[in-house]
């Protein structure tokens, strides 16, 4: 038996013991992810799920929610939601990019619109979300969307950074996802990229293994970073785009009816979840100037970002392919 099946095991044991459902559900999907804060925005749409689901399934549908890393990292979770082992595996797009990269389409920096309603257009309508939801089929994957994370901002232990050039003097060394492409970034720029699973990323942070790292101001939150880390600059360099893929196979083995009712139950949390994150942003922002020293950078500090990230898209061009980078582009431009 291996690690995840170990772990789904494990899980299925405590359900069973601490639990009693109120009906014998005819399906079950596993729901797993990293999030372990239920007052996050992205946790909050995931147990709006589960209780749609169940709701509108009348039972025959019960969601199992794994979170807080139980059942692993990113890379453990995509690989049993591609072996079918978990049905439901919710992640960022860049940690997903091994296994899909087209997905590095969303890793270049400085490209998505700020605005929110144009941001959640261009991801789950249109041609961009089409391309999306090909490349998961070809990997046995069904896209019911993405949800908002915010965008990405830097913080650091001890340093205060304005500019590229405060990263390489102090030889900042900040984790990353397991992405090629957020590894350039983060050398670009100067720092000495780390990739850390994020359940461990605390524990590193606080442990000095790294001086910082980038997630935007609700994974900030929820994980108390602010707890071992004194300044936060908004560099808003990445949209934090959080997919929801389910394996194709346990969707196919529905019938009809119970199809349409996860449809609309991930387009319904997926609203929900965007609005949520509407309208909790600025009280986040609140929330971290209690604890951290927050740099907003000027245009000329920013643009020295853009500019020393711009080789990125050459590399991001590389791994997803000319084809979804030119309908990124294309549609950012409409």
């Amino acid at each position: 038996m291996n690690y995840v099946k170990k772990l789904l095991s494990g899980a299925a044991v405590a359900a069973a013991t601490f639990t009693t459902p109120a009906w014998a559900a005819d399906y079950t999907m596993i729901m797993a992810h990293t999030l372990s804060d239920k007052e996050h925005p992205i946790y909050q749409a995931f147990l709006e799920l589960k209780s749609l689901i169940e709701e509108r399934s009348e039972g025959r549908i019960e969601v199992l929610d794994q979170g807080g890393g139980a059942l692993g990292g990113d890379r453990e979770i995509m690989e049993a939601t591609l072996f079918g082992d978990i049905q439901f595996g919710p992640m960022s797009t860049s940690g997903a990019t091994q296994f899909i990269p087209e997905l590095s389409v969303f890793d270049i920096p400085y490209v998505m619109p700020t605005d929110s309603e144009a941001r959640r257009a261009l991801v789950n309508d249109g041609a961009l979300a089409e391309a999306i939801s090909e490349a998961l089929d070809k990997k046995g994957l069904r896209y019911e969307g993405i949800m908002n994370g915010g965008f990405r901002n830097l913080t650091t232990a001890d340093t205060e950074v304005h500019t590229p050039a405060d990263i390489a003097e102090a030889g900042l060394r900040i984790r990353v996802q397991e992405n090629p492409v957020h590894v350039k970034i983060w050398s670009d720029l100067g720092a000495a990229p780390t990739p850390i699973s994020f359940p461990e990323l605390y524990g590193a942070l606080q442990q000095g293994v790294v001086d910082g790292q980038e997630n935007p101001y609700g994974h900030i939150l929820s994980q108390r970073f602010y707890e071992v880390q004194g300044y936060l600059t908004n560099t808003n360099h990445i949209f934090l785009a959080n997919i929801s893929m389910i394996s194709k196979d346990w969707y196919e083995s529905l019938p009809e009816d119970l199809q349409k009712v996860v449809d609309d139950s991930f387009k319904d949390a997926t609203d929900f979840q965007w609005e949520l994150q509407a309208q909790l942003e600025e009280s986040q922002r609140a929330q971290l100037s209690e604890h951290m020293t927050i740099v907003d950078l000027s245009e000329e500090e920013m643009q020295q970002f853009r500019e020393q990230t711009e080789g990125v898209a050459d590399l991001v061009r590389e791994r997803a392919g000319d084809e979804i980078v030119d309908i990124l582009i294309t549609e950012v431009g409409q």
